[in-house]
């Protein structure tokens, strides 16, 4: 899969509004600060999935309305929120819209009467003060549980599918969200406990696979959230919705109730990430002079790593002592393998763990406004595993500790005087080939020496003058192993040449 194809925590609300305690907001991505394990290297990358980010506190209301005021505007609010399906805040009325903006294009947006986007003139919305919530959720559909904070999902089909539920907190004066979103092929406004909220139906490309094919928004501006709730394929419509009001938003008021404190995006950090990630993406390495791989190593041959561990200072070399290429997954311990990743080797090996060929399918990218992409060919790959053997050794004399280490499968293909990313064959009638099962995982999936709090990817200790040996595999196509290549840099990635990897230097697995 590629990278573009691919997850914050937070604040005390107005006196003049601690009866408004109801609401709801979600939302799921890309990319997350504290990451465990295989997320815990730094990517540099901005995504909108997965991550944590604190946000800061708005300043005070406005103006302070007297108590009979306070109390009518209220009760105004909560009339029409329940009658018209919107929220009123300061003599306006809010309302998410879902417009066109293509035949397979929605521009979702947060609207206040008579048109006007919340927090424009007149709505008197500025220097808004957001309070710390918790979530409830009072239905969860039968047989699906919560496998991390605010992710649920069917215990048959743990980690894959369910519901994703996620956070903005609107901290930016008003609450004027917009979000373009392409791919749509169903969209509907609807009314969830009187928020105003969208649902929209995504296109899905491979059917047979589980995929986060629908989306709910729903905004809470009372408290100033919209949530964004990430629904899996596995999921009906139906159920979706119950869950969705299901959510309750209450202000916490008691430090005992911190677990439960909904972790959020502020909108002022994603609206900064778009920018940063438009940034990356402009100036994003794919392609490199082949002079650039001048410090590519050798099978056998150590290096220099730069080191993440207690010890900053550590010096650490590295050796990728053996490399063994595979018909079968005999070499790997399954048990160190989680359910879902065990299902997937379930799903490309027969009953000896013989590897069964992989289906490859070849994307003509449609832009999700005005066309979608299709599937023009599949065909089928022989399948290999690569096993890596890595060694670590502490060139110090004092003992370093809780060393992270990561691997990075990259595939890059001479063309000329240069050397490309190689994200599969190339033609004339598509841009991208997409991988199923276990062949769609660069980033390295399995490991046998675990440590640090979360029993990831650490080495617990190493002694001054001591080795320690970790093993790493990757599964791949035949076709492709001529083009790969070990990133041992822990800041670097496998999708595009970086500064620092490059310094560090990538190992060549056909050495």
């Amino acid at each position: 899969m590629r990278l573009e194809d691919m997850e914050h925590e937070f604040p005390k609300m107005p006196e003049n509004m601690r009866a408004m305690i109801e609401r709801e907001v979600e939302k799921q991505m890309k990319t997350e600060t504290e990451q465990s394990g295989k997320a815990e290297k730094i990517t540099g990358k901005a995504v909108k999935t997965a991550g944590a980010a604190q946000t800061e506190k708005a300043t005070g209301p406005a103006r302070r309305r007297n108590k009979r005021m306070a109390r009518r505007t209220l009760v105004a609010a909560l009339v029409a929120a329940m009658v018209l399906g919107t929220t009123v805040f300061a003599g306006v009325v809010y309302q998410m819209r879902a417009k066109s903006a293509g035949k397979y294009a929605v521009e979702i947006k947060t609207e206040g009467n008579s048109g006007e986007i919340a927090g424009t003139e007149g709505s008197e919305q500025t220097n808004i003060e957001i309070p710390t919530v918790k979530m409830d959720l009072s239905y969860v559909p039968e047989g699906m549980v919560e496998t991390e904070k605010g992710k649920y999902s069917y215990e048959d089909n743990l980690y894959h599918g369910g519901v994703s539920i996620v956070f903005y907190a609107m901290d930016t004066g008003d609450d004027q969200f917009e979000m373009l979103e392409k791919g749509v092929i169903a969209s509907e406004e609807m009314n969830v406990n009187g928020y105003s909220g969208v649902y929209l139906e995504y296109q899905s490309l491979i059917e047979d696979e589980t995929s986060f094919n629908q989306r709910i928004y729903v905004a809470y501006t009372d408290v100033h959230y919209v949530m964004e709730m990430f629904v899996g394929s596995d999921v009906t419509k139906e159920e979706a919705i119950k869950v969705a009001e299901g959510v309750r938003l209450t202000p916490v008021t008691d430090a005992a109730e911190e677990q439960n404190i909904v972790c959020d995006f502020s909108w002022s950090d994603y609206l900064a990430s778009l920018e940063e990630t438009e940034v990356t993406e402009e100036f994003s390495e794919t392609t490199v002079d082949k002079s650039a791989l001048s410090n590519t190593h050798a099978v056998g041959e150590s290096f220099s790593l730069n080191t993440f561990a207690d010890d900053e200072d550590g010096n650490l070399t590295v050796k990728v002592a053996d490399v063994q290429i595979c018909d079968d997954i005999h070499l790997l311990d399954t048990s160190l393998l989680d359910q879902d990743e065990r299902k997937e080797l379930d799903e490309v090996t027969d009953e000896s763990g013989n590897l069964l060929p992989t289906e490859l399918s070849y994307v003509k990218r449609g832009d999700g406004v005005d066309s979608l992409s299709e599937i023009v060919k599949t065909r089928e790959a022989e399948q290999k595993l690569i096993y890596v053997t890595v060694e670590y050794t502490n060139a110090n004399d004092f003992e370093l500790n809780n060393v992270l280490f990561f691997g990075n499968l990259v595939k890059m293909k001479e063309d000329g005087n240069v050397m490309r990313m190689y994200f599969g064959e190339t033609g004339d009638d598509w841009n991208e080939v997409q991988y199923s099962g276990p062949a769609t995982h660069r980033e390295m999936w399995y490991y046998d020496v675990h440590g640090g709090e979360r029993g990831n990817n650490y080495i617990a200790n190493i002694g001054a003058g001591e080795t320690v040996t970790v093993h790493m595999a990757w599964i791949v196509p035949e076709e492709e192993l001529p083009y790969c290549y070990l990133n041992l840099d822990t800041y670097g990635g496998c999708y595009e040449f970086s500064d620092t990897s490059l310094a560090v230097g990538y190992v060549d697995l056909n050495q």
